[in-house]
């Protein structure tokens, strides 16, 4: 499933992307339960699909089954109207798309996580190729991390916003990984239970604000200031959906032991 964010008017809901339109999953939910001869079923359809998304991720399972039969009710239903005569099915100019978690409780970022990134200001081919063979060496297992302050993020059809400070803007297209439910001390194995799905974050960058230039990649590691460079406002557009983990099983994750390409 493809679980958006999306405003009607001033009012925050989620729904699921179909065929180019945006589900209206609590109300497509509602609308059901009631045929079903269900009682109080805005209730029990809020409670279950609630009109945020970190509440629906918190509902887990038994949100997701929830939103699954809203769906397939939905697409059943195309022309059906909701409890308080609301579409179901609504166009993405009636439905405007926001981040799928609008206000993430903790964004974190992996930096150089690929060699050729790494390597990148490192112009001659057989230096270069020696600097990718030395960082393989080190066999490096753990990534380099920066966060991006939550309050950054905006959705995928907002504006970014150039700083007077800077004369370097940059962008990086990232995979985000949206993690579905608490948890401490997780095994590696038991990882993926924990993904609830994926979306896309764009990472925005001021390269010349924290960014040392010109220097060798190990002295830049030392002295980056990540947030001055990475924390401007929007410079995390995310979506425009989250894909649910369970459409997408062969994911891998490595650090600085991907291709050269």
């Amino acid at each position: 499933m493809k679980l958006v964010t999306f405003k009607v008017h001033t009012e925050e809901r989620i729904g699921a992307l179909h065929d180019g339109k945006v589900v209206d999953l609590n109300s497509a939910y509602a609308l059901k339960l009631k045929e079903e001869g269900v009682l109080a079923p805005r209730r029990k359809a809020d409670a279950l699909i609630p009109a945020c998304m970190i509440g629906f991720l918190e509902g887990g399972e038994e949100s997701l089954t929830a939103a699954y039969k809203a769906l397939a009710y939905a697409k059943a239903n195309p022309d059906a109207v909701g409890l308080d005569e609301e579409s179901i099915i609504m166009d993405t100019e009636t439905a405007k798309l926001q981040a799928p978690v609008p206000s993430p409780g903790k964004l974190y970022c992996v930096a150089v996580n690929f060699y050729d990134h790494a390597t990148e200001r490192i112009k001659d081919p057989e230096a270069r190729q020696k600097e990718i063979d030395r960082l393989k060496s080190l066999k490096l297992d753990v990534p380099d991390v920066f966060q991006k302050p939550p309050g950054l993020v905006v959705g995928p059809r907002d504006p970014l916003i150039k700083v007077k400070a800077t004369e370097k803007m940059d962008y990086e297209c990232e995979l985000a990984v949206v993690i579905g439910k608490e948890g401490k001390y997780i095994p590696k194995e038991k990882a993926y239970n924990y993904i609830a799905g994926y979306t896309i974050v764009i990472d925005v960058s001021a390269r010349d604000q924290g960014f040392p230039q010109d220097v060798d990649f190990r002295i830049f590691k030392g002295d980056i200031n990540w947030t001055k460079g990475k924390g401007m406002d929007n410079a995390g557009p995310m979506g425009p959906c989250i894909v649910t983990s369970d459409e997408i099983k062969a994911v891998s994750y490595t650090h600085l032991t991907l291709p050269t390409n």
